[in-house]
């Protein structure tokens, strides 16, 4: 697997804009198309021990606990409830103290589980398993993936697109037709792969698995023409972009410009002519 990162997840464009927006934000919390999602709320056998640490230190010692998980108010209710805790014990003995002290823990446990686990990523993460991708999904192609990221923000942070300049190409879904069909030739490959090795030896499996190979090969390079392509365009919409300043200074006639954004506006008609975008196969 490439050592290469992808500059964010590569979401299906089709999910609503603020739903696509947070996923993209970050891989933290979410799981690979190809991994099973957590269970139990994406809780773990490990949160239910680290709520009990926590809870049993809320319910013994709240002055010293309850200030670190609540700030301010929990140092004034963690005085309160370590007091409280005190007078029962003076007034009524250890077992009154620790009966209370167990009710406290329990509370506390419940409360500190049930907040343990997903957050608002991972909740979407869940929902929407298999449409986004991440490193893992990709294996070998995760460089061509964020080739055509990089091309994609070079095109839209560009001046020209924030100046309503450039054609309407749907970056995005092109930036997850590319994933997708790289997710889909790697869990091919990956599969052609451990038939082989399952069955090393057998040349009749070997000669059955050839086209299958030459498909999937085929699919790679289709893709990585598709990023070329895009790379060809992000690279002139740049160059549109130094005419366009040299215009707006004044040392540039506007020629030159129309006629990078002429190519540009081809490029871009040449990548939407084939429809992009979907829910992949995982």
């Amino acid at each position: 697997m490439s050592a290469e990162k992808l500059l964010r997840p590569v979401v299906d464009p089709s999910l609503p804009a603020d739903e696509r927006d947070l996923l993209a934000e970050s891989s933290e919390g979410l799981v690979a198309a190809g991994d099973e999602v957590p269970k139990r709320g994406g809780r773990t056998g490990a949160d239910a021990w680290w709520a009990l640490g926590i809870a049993t230190a809320c319910g013994f010692a709240p002055a010293a606990t309850l200030p670190w998980l609540l700030g301010g108010i929990g140092a004034i209710l963690g005085v309160l409830a370590q007091v409280g805790s005190a007078l029962l014990w003076w007034r009524f003995g250890f077992g009154a103290f620790l009966g209370a002290g167990t009710a406290l823990q329990v509370v506390a446990w419940i409360v500190l589980y049930a907040c343990s686990g997903d957050g608002a990523r991972e909740r979407l993460g869940r929902e929407h398993h298999g449409r986004y991708f991440l490193e893992d999904d990709l294996g070998g192609t995760v460089q061509d993936v964020v080739r055509a990221q990089k091309a994609v923000d070079k095109v839209s942070g560009s001046a020209l697109a924030e100046a309503g300049m450039l054609p309407a190409v749907d970056l995005r879904a092109l930036e997850w037709e590319i994933a997708v069909a790289c997710r889909e030739a790697t869990t091919e490959k990956r599969t052609l792969r451990k038939m082989a090795k399952a069955n090393r030896g057998d040349e009749e499996l070997r000669l059955s698995l050839q086209p299958r190979w030459r498909a999937v090969n085929a699919v790679l390079r289709e893709m990585r023409a598709r990023v070329a392509a895009l790379d060809r365009y992000a690279t002139r919409v740049s160059t549109a972009g130094v005419f366009h300043r040299a215009v707006q200074r004044g040392d540039e006639s506007d020629e030159r410009l129309r006629s990078a954004l002429a190519e540009a506006g081809e490029l871009a008609a040449a990548l939407a002519a084939r429809p992009a975008g979907g829910e992949a196969r995982t």
